[in-house]
């Protein structure tokens, strides 16, 4: 299992860097508005994804060992293809910061996402992590080199050279998901509707359960881009989503753990184990990341305005003011994963809404005065909200003490002797 864990890890900071390389080039050649507008695009297509993942979402992980792949296939990508439709739809009517061509590749764009998605969802839920991780790193790895040739070498300035990288790459992962299930494709058989109850009935129960969580948290974590721009302007939407995308990227420290954790636990009937492997991951998660926020939240306004723009240097201020909910929300994934991989997803719900309460109260009072800085206010609040709620349930569950949680410095050898062993073997 660390195997694992390192594995998408070192596959996440790759995927990282790309998409650094993929804000700054957008940020360079657009400005602050062509990067707000990008902005909304792609929490479009995730607000989409968020009722598409009902089906095609964690529910998937968790009932691949316990269905066969023709029963989970076609429910989920006849139920992915009926959300784009109708969120499509939806979009055209409530204009949500998107002109009519942008929200139609939108709803295009969330389909073909979600086909990727349901072939990534089975490799996880048969813990076959690797093969995932080849299919995570080509979607930006596409997208990249797509906005090279787009931006730098065709010299175009629109927005629409990303909405070709992210059919370019939403495409790509698809097949090479076909590629890898190679087998399970070969073998697909229809079944006649009545024979999919139970699957749908199971696919419907946890999905719903994990999605609400999702759903809820996708406002925690950006409805600041929808009062931005409703309240101020794109350009702060282009600002406040770099700032908070280089904040998020230290969350690959937790979700490469998560990712194995999840698939572990959903696999696993040893309460005590899964608690006890949970506790030693949220420890390990905190003391990696710790100085990653450190070293970010250190960096000056010179510095992101000479990577990003001369518009971007208000990024050093949110940075600093988001860090510590961050932090927080690191340790949160973890002991979120381990309640998702036990099938009790209402417990991330119970954790999103608290937050929401949070973003709800700031975010229309903190937001339309204090403008980026009020949304890094608001989100570093919900976040911390998050955590000590899970914390609090978690170390109630499993009769942990707070001390339980501190990383000792006998931990702290085995793990990176472990490292070693990995990479030195």
């Amino acid at each position: 299992m660390f195997s694992k864990i390192l594995n998408t890890f070192g596959t996440r900071i790759v995927v990282a860097f790309i998409n650094l390389a993929i804000a700054i080039l957008i940020s360079q050649v657009l400005g602050d508005s062509g990067k707000g507008l990008q902005s909304l695009v792609l929490t479009n297509i995730s607000f989409i994804l968020i009722f598409s993942e009902i089906v095609c979402g964690a529910s998937l992980v968790y009932l691949t060992s316990r269905h066969s792949f023709s029963k989970l296939w076609l429910p989920s990508v006849l139920w992915a293809l009926l959300v784009a439709v109708v969120m499509g739809i939806l979009m055209l009517v409530l204009n949500m910061g998107l002109d009519t061509s942008l929200a139609v590749h939108t709803a295009v764009l969330s389909f073909i996402s979600s086909f990727a998605s349901i072939n990534f969802r089975i490799l996880i839920g048969r813990e076959e992590v690797k093969k995932a991780n080849y299919n995570t790193l080509l979607q930006p790895l596409m997208l990249i080199i797509t906005l090279v040739v787009y931006y730098l070498v065709l010299g175009r300035r629109d927005i629409y050279g990303y909405i070709l990288g992210l059919y370019l790459a939403y495409l790509s992962s698809s097949v090479l998901g076909v590629c890898q299930l190679r087998a399970d494709y070969r073998s697909l058989t229809l079944s006649p509707l009545r024979e999919y109850k139970d699957t749908l009935k199971a696919l419907f129960k946890y999905g719903f359960l994990n999605q609400t969580s999702h759903f809820v948290q996708f406002f925690n974590l950006r409805l600041s881009y929808y009062l931005l721009n409703a309240y101020v302007d794109t350009g702060q939407v282009g600002v406040y989503s770099n700032a908070v995308s280089l904040a998020e990227a230290l969350w690959i420290i937790s979700n490469s753990i998560a990712l194995v954790q999840y698939a572990r636990v959903s696999n696993s009937t040893y309460t005590a184990y899964n608690q006890r492997l949970t506790l030693d991951l949220a420890k390990i998660c905190f003391a990696i990341s710790l100085p990653a926020v450190l070293i970010l939240a250190l960096l000056p306004a010179p510095f992101f305005q000479f990577v990003f723009g001369p518009e971007f240097g208000m990024m050093s201020t949110l940075i600093k003011i988001l860090a510590p909910g961050v932090l927080l929300y690191g340790v949160y994934l973890i002991l979120g994963h381990y309640y998702s991989g036990s099938g009790r997803y209402f417990m991330n719900t119970l954790a999103a809404l608290c937050g929401l309460v949070i973003t709800l109260a700031c975010g229309f009072t903190l937001i339309p005065r204090f403008a980026a800085q009020g949304a890094a206010i608001t989100a570093s609040l919900a976040y911390s909200m998050n955590a000590v709620f899970m914390l609090v349930c978690f170390v109630k569950e499993s009769r942990f003490k707070i001390r339980d949680f501190i990383l000792t410095p006998t931990e702290l050898k085995e793990y990176i002797i472990e490292i070693k062993n990995h990479y030195l073997k």
